[in-house]
């Protein structure tokens, strides 16, 4: 076999998988099962007993704070305690619990079309991945569940955002998830945390609250479902989960909101449009606006055959943001009856582009393990220094490298 730096990435990222994931046996399933860690064996010639992970420690998830590590200066030493919103920098609006929820993207025909979807301009953090099929999901990141108007169409977890979200103790919330995705939460003991799962592995399980709206079209049913903050509300308490989390980290290193420090993005350069492509029919595009200072977003559409703004049903407004973040990662099927879900190796690091203010840094990202945050540094090795606001993240192949571009 020819050895190439992507199957180092790639083999390297599944022994970790395959070492995370093969302390559960997959009762009643192929997936993720006995075949999967006799293929890593094989290949890599490694033991895969007992799980790689070790719980992430308090300075890793300090890290991502842009106060923790770091003395103050002597400037700040008049200013109040730091205590950021946890996903956008600003002055912490509640001690709520971060929620996600897991939205529908799908946009192949007339009937199987999740587009307008509801609420994503209410969250704070919007994460898309490629999940199988060549189809995109997105995963809406919200600093409290009191801040979730409706939101959907609801669709199923996938362990690319899990891993993103477990680090920040975050509820994560969906109807259905992938075999991978179970494995992960009991293996990680996420149980407790996770809404409207399966049991795949005798998980246990929290049934998750929403209400159905064909939205008067024509749409498959599996696309007409949706949820709301008091509905999550609802399903937490039925499954006692507390709503409340005091948070000293944030998810970006975020830049100061005592002192107004911004990063005007100097000797960046040029960054207005940005082009990502997830699949051949899954692409995303963005077009800086320097009234707002935001990046307005627009989505491929294989219904019309070309790019539509990307508007929340809600209110009809275009989704924007003050920071994109791309990362390239290695993405792959996971092996067995797996119905080609994907899965992300997350341990091999990579490069990554971060847009703010009209223009582009070539930085790189790293994620230790799936309870370990996902960092993000410049090229002087120093934690990126994020605008304040809201944040696009892309996960995206690194077959895809070549049809990525900006100006």
């Amino acid at each position: 076999m020819k050895i190439t730096r992507r199957t180092v990435l790639r083999l390297t990222g599944a022994a970790a998988a395959s070492l995370a994931l093969s302390s559960c046996s997959a009762s009643g399933s192929a997936i993720l099962g006995s075949n999967f860690s006799s293929w890593i064996q094989q290949t890599l010639g490694i033991s895969s007993s007992g799980a790689a992970s070790s719980a992430a420690s308090s300075e890793d998830m300090a890290a991502s704070s842009l106060a923790a590590g770091e003395q103050p200066a002597a400037s700040l030493a008049a200013l109040p305690a730091y205590d950021a919103d946890p996903l956008t920098g600003e002055a912490k609006r509640s001690n709520g619990r971060i929620v996600g929820v897991m939205v529908n993207n799908i946009s192949n025909t007339s009937r199987q079309n999740a587009r307008p979807q509801r609420g994503l301009s209410s969250a704070d953090l919007l994460i898309e991945c490629k999940v199988e099929g060549g189809i995109t999901r997105f995963c809406a990141v919200f600093h409290d569940a009191d801040s979730i108007p409706e939101i959907g169409p609801l669709r199923s977890g996938r362990d690319q955002f899990l891993q993103l979200l477990m680090p920040y103790q975050a509820l994560y919330y969906h109807d259905g998830e992938s075999a991978a995705c179970t494995k992960f939460i009991n293996v990680y003991n996420y149980s407790g945390l996770n809404i409207g799962g399966k049991s795949y592995f005798n998980t246990p399980t929290h049934p998750h609250v929403a209400h159905r709206d064909s939205r008067g079209r024509d749409v498959a049913y599996e696309h007409t479902e949706f949820t709301s903050g008091k509905e999550i509300r609802q399903a937490a308490s039925n499954a006692g989960i507390g709503l409340k989390y005091d948070y000293d980290a944030t998810f970006f290193r975020f830049a100061d909101y005592r002192t107004g420090e911004e990063n005007a993005m100097q000797g960046a350069a040029s960054g207005r449009t940005v082009s990502i492509t997830h699949s051949d029919h899954y692409k995303t595009s963005f077009r800086y606006d320097p009234q707002s200072r935001t990046y307005k977003m627009q989505m491929y559409s294989r219904i019309s055959g070309k790019f539509e703004n990307t508007v929340d049903e809600l209110n009809a407004k275009q989704l924007s943001f003050d920071n994109l973040l791309v990362c390239f990662a290695p993405i792959e099927r996971y092996s067995g009856d797996s119905g080609d879900v994907q899965q992300v190796s997350y341990i091999s690091g990579g490069d990554a582009y971060y847009f703010s203010r009209g223009a582009v840094q070539h930085v790189r990202w790293e994620k230790a393990s799936p309870e370990h945050p996902l960092l993000v540094y410049d090229k002087t090795g120093a934690q990126m220094l994020f605008n304040r606001g809201k944040t696009y993240l892309a996960i995206v192949d690194d077959d895809e490298w070549s049809n990525f571009s900006y100006q």
